[in-house]
């Protein structure tokens, strides 16, 4: 199963693990989208998780959505369905944390993003490369603008430029950076830290931190959504990126100056 939803009793509050599950990077598919989509709306539906940690299989977190299915035919329908997973972790009445390992790029980091607490290995690799492939990250442009300043935001959505943990420790990305080989007990130690609450009040809690994370994320990402398939996915150059990544060479961009998108003259 390319999800994996485990669900045991911590102190007063019960925890569900949430792993993604298909190897070797764990990428975020169509049918990954829905898996996860739907795990998450059972949780909801059960209502008695109060502490949910959404980690990698394989020693990875996520390496981001399909490239493959980054065509004209396919992204229509992953998009959305991806965005509706963000959307859906602002649902959960529970604290929802990121546990990362390895890589954790593009659609990875921006589901990353959505948790309420990331904690983090210290090798473990960050990063938006989707400037490389002719095209942006929707989500994480509204997702940085929130835990980074407005200059680091742009530097990272522009340069693609990924990094270590250890050295995004000061970024406000991650919130708690532990040793290699040590995740699990980074996230035992950030659970205990909410064993002894109340699971109502912190059910009623952060549902007022998800309610304001949902209002911001769905205002802004509808648009820029709309934006990137009507103008990104058509675009010679997105095309130009993803063929050239899924080839393994380097990207021949088109030698135009002036305007870009609807009014690109070009186009």
């Amino acid at each position: 199963m390319p999800v994996v939803v485990e669900t045991q009793p911590r102190g007063e509050l019960m925890v569900t693990t949430v792993t993604l599950d298909s190897a070797p990077l764990n990428v975020l598919d169509l049918q990954m989208c829905s898996d996860l989509h739907e795990s998450l709306q059972l949780i909801r539906n059960d209502d008695e998780a109060r502490i949910v940690v959404i980690r990698g299989a394989h020693q990875e977190f996520c390496s981001g959505t399909d490239i493959s299915q980054h065509t004209p035919d396919q992204m229509p329908a992953l998009l959305p369905a991806f965005h509706d997973c963000l959307r859906r972790i602002y649902d959960l009445d529970a604290i929802v944390i990121a546990a990362i390992e390895g890589r954790c790029l593009g659609g990875g980091l921006e589901l990353a993003l959505a948790c309420d607490r990331i904690v983090a290995e210290r090798s473990s690799l960050l990063g938006l490369p989707e400037i490389h492939l002719g095209c942006y990250p929707p989500a994480g442009i509204v997702q940085l603008l929130e835990r980074r300043g407005y200059g680091e935001a742009v530097r990272m959505v522009l340069s693609g430029q990924a990094a270590t943990a250890d050295s995004m420790a000061r970024s406000q990305i991650i919130d708690v950076l532990t040793d290699d080989g040590t995740l699990d007990r980074a996230i035992d130690r950030e659970i205990d830290g909410y064993s002894t609450i109340s699971p109502s009040i912190l059910a009623i809690t952060i549902r007022q931190f998800h309610r304001v994370g949902r209002k911001r994320l769905s205002s802004a990402l509808l648009e820029i959504e709309r934006d990137y398939l009507s103008e990104v996915l058509p675009h010679p150059d997105s095309t130009e990126g993803i063929e050239a990544f899924l080839a393994k060479r380097k990207p021949q961009w088109a030698d135009r100056p002036g305007l870009v998108g609807r009014d690109d003259v070009a186009l």
